[in-house]
């Protein structure tokens, strides 16, 4: 079993048939993915032969990805790795036109994570994305990112009433009460769960 954190080392290889049962019978089963044998092969090696780099890297790309993960291995934007369609959601997703950069601040919101804060919008994106290409490698990417991840996206919001809009012109008011909010982004579903052997 291979077990994926927020922090470094970023994986973990599991082999004791026990500590994997009582693993599986204590997380949240949105956080447990079952996948080929293939792809759990690429994932330890990662995890054993140093794929994760350091804290500082945050993470790794997916393998036969090169958009997938924190930052991209692709040489330019039409590079796309083995697992073509995953890694245009990916993409998509990394060039989202509406994020806040590491230590960016705008409309009353600071990005103090380590990571790019995406647009809600951009996050409802990417799910229903890896949804439609549906393939064990999409519902593990979206598993990851969305479920074991637990990615936060900001959206708009107007806390002011009426009321408190009083006083203002209709400019003024919208930018005093025009500020965003974190948010968590919501779990990764499979449209059709599907059996792997």
């Amino acid at each position: 079993m291979i077990e994926l954190t927020t922090r470094a080392p970023f994986c973990h290889v599991h082999t004791d048939r026990g500590k994997i049962r009582d693993m599986i019978f204590s997380s949240d089963p949105r956080k447990i993915r079952q996948m080929s044998d293939e792809s759990i092969g690429k994932l330890v090696d990662i995890c054993l032969n140093n794929g994760v780099r350091s804290a500082h890297q945050g993470g790794f790309i997916y393998p036969g990805t090169k958009w997938c993960g924190p930052g991209t291995n692709a040489k330019n934007f039409t590079d796309l790795g083995y697992h073509t369609k995953e890694d245009m959601c990916c993409r998509d997703h990394d060039n989202c036109p509406n994020n806040l950069l590491r230590g960016e601040c705008r409309q009353g919101i600071c990005n103090d994570s380590p990571f790019t804060r995406s647009h809600c919008d951009c996050d409802a994106t990417f799910r229903r994305c890896l949804q439609n290409v549906n393939t064990e490698t999409a519902n593990t990417i979206g598993a990851i990112f969305f479920n074991v991840v637990q990615v936060i996206c900001f959206k708009e919001r107007s806390p002011c009433s009426k009321q408190q809009r009083t006083g203002y012109t209709q400019a003024e008011g919208d930018k005093v009460c025009s500020q965003w909010n974190y948010r968590p982004s919501e779990k990764y579903i499979p449209l059709m769960p599907r059996s792997f052997k």
